[in-house]
């Protein structure tokens, strides 16, 4: 039986070290957020959503969002809001500031999920470097466990993983880069 998957960009964050909205930044003439969206999009060919609040602009405009009782509240918040309204077996999970990693890297993220619980990307060459956030996660074994690390007060999603089985897939460190400051995107 075929395992049903969706996809979901995280778009919060301040932005700080960017010193402006960084889902906006133009990578070949399109805004960031846009450009992981569509490698994850291309990748799943399932729904795939923006994770955080409302983005005021045109091109986002037609862009499906998901906004939970945790918004504001982190990345583990926002995880497990896409983990309590899932409506598939799996979910594919992405910053909006990572367009180098394509939509081959996303689909091997998807096709790794199989008995795993959550298949997370790594540095390749620090293989103790995950990316949270470039993961798949199989909704029904990691939900109530992470909804219950968050209510226990737990913020920092490698802790909040503890006891589940992870494993990990490997990729080049200009994959996983993130774009956190404009030099990031030169």
């Amino acid at each position: 039986m075929e395992q049903s998957v969706s996809g979901f960009v995280f778009s919060g964050g301040q932005s700080a070290r960017f010193g402006a909205n960084k889902i906006f930044h133009l990578i070949d003439g399109k805004p960031m957020g846009l450009v992981v969206y569509g490698n994850l999009k291309s990748a799943i060919q399932s729904e795939t959503f923006f994770v955080g609040p409302d983005i005021e602009h045109p091109d986002f405009a037609n862009v499906p969002r998901v906004i939970g009782s945790r918004e504001g509240q982190g990345p583990l918040g926002a995880i497990c809001d896409v983990l309590e309204t899932a409506t598939t077996d799996y979910v594919v999970f992405a910053p909006c500031d990572t367009p180098y990693f394509l939509a081959e890297q996303f689909r091997t993220l998807a096709e790794s999920s199989g008995k795993h619980s959550v298949v997370v990307s790594a540095d390749v060459n620090s293989p103790h470097l995950r990316h949270w956030l470039l993961s798949c996660w199989n909704v029904s074994i990691t939900r109530d466990h992470m909804i219950s690390a968050y209510e226990s007060g737990e913020r920092a999603i490698h802790r909040a993983v503890v006891g589940l089985p992870i494993f990990e897939r490997y990729f080049s460190v200009l994959q996983l880069t993130n774009i956190n400051t404009p030099a990031d995107a030169q």
